[in-house]
């Protein structure tokens, strides 16, 4: 019976995973890794903020308790 609980929150929690990172935006940009200029010293200082802030943050919360429910299912099938 536990073990079909965890399961199903397991699933909720890997769709919510899913929907709060598909959104968000690619720190990356190919173009200054080929044309030499150096974007990782003029972005350091800005933080997400708005949409891009509230996503990072669900980001984390979510993955820590998809772990965390993952561990508690490991323990529950033993």
């Amino acid at each position: 019976m536990l073990n079909n609980v965890l399961m199903g929150v397991q699933l909720v929690l890997a769709l919510f995973m899913i929907l709060a990172i598909m959104p968000q935006e690619g720190k990356g940009n190919f173009s200054s890794d080929f044309s030499g200029a150096d974007d990782a010293s003029t972005q350091a200082y800005f933080k997400p903020r708005g949409k891009q802030a509230f996503l990072l943050k669900s980001t984390k919360i979510v993955s820590v308790l998809f772990f965390i429910n993952a561990i508690a299912l490991l323990v529950a099938n033993k």
